[in-house]
């Protein structure tokens, strides 16, 4: 797969499967909902895929700051596109978080995880998408399930964020992007 960043970061590495990337100060992918503020400099390393896929990876990001962020991202434009995070949320723990934008931002906390790392898998079957995280790349608990009309080819990804912070740094290991073949997206298996 061809891989191209956008909005470069402070730094990144790359070694097959696995990429670190350290995002700068105030860095944030977010279209307000009570306001008209969009926020679009976040570091995004990304492929081209069309059709049905499967992302996945292992999320470790190094938290200083609340709202520091590894996530998945699927981009088709800055007014629709999928943001999935293992996020140092404002409820004063990381967070599975999830944000789906459709011209407007929403922003959705989930469950508190425990680990300092976690597995973390986007699933598109047509416009449909699950969000799963897991602690062992076995077993797969369900976020969020949803429709979002969005072209075939998107941009699908990874990026690190620090929305209010001076940054932060983000291993994603034992990244796969590949077709998908779950029928039942919900609880694949």
């Amino acid at each position: 797969m061809n891989f191209q960043m956008i909005n470069s970061p402070v730094s990144y590495q790359c070694n097959g499967k696995n990429i670190t990337i350290e995002a700068g100060k105030k860095t944030d992918l977010f279209n307000d909902m009570c306001s008209d503020s969009r926020y679009s400099n976040f570091p995004f390393y990304y492929t081209l895929f069309e059709g049905d896929f499967v992302i996945r990876c292992k999320v470790a990001p190094e938290f200083k700051e609340t709202y520091d962020l590894g996530c998945i991202v699927i981009f088709e434009n800055i007014d629709k596109w999928v943001k999935f995070a293992f996020e140092n949320a404002d409820s004063g723990h990381p967070s599975m978080v999830s944000v789906v934008t459709d011209g407007v931002s929403d922003d959705s906390n989930g469950e508190k995880i425990d680990e300092s790392e976690i597995w973390m898998q986007v699933i598109r079957k047509g416009n449909n998408f699950a969000l799963h995280y897991s602690i062992d790349k076995e077993k797969w608990v369900l976020v969020r399930i949803f429709k979002l009309d969005m072209n075939k080819e998107v941009k699908v990804g990874f990026s690190a964020q620090s929305p209010i912070g001076e940054g932060c740094k983000v291993r994603f290991e034992g990244i796969e992007i590949v077709g998908n073949n779950y029928k039942n997206i919900r609880k694949p298996e």
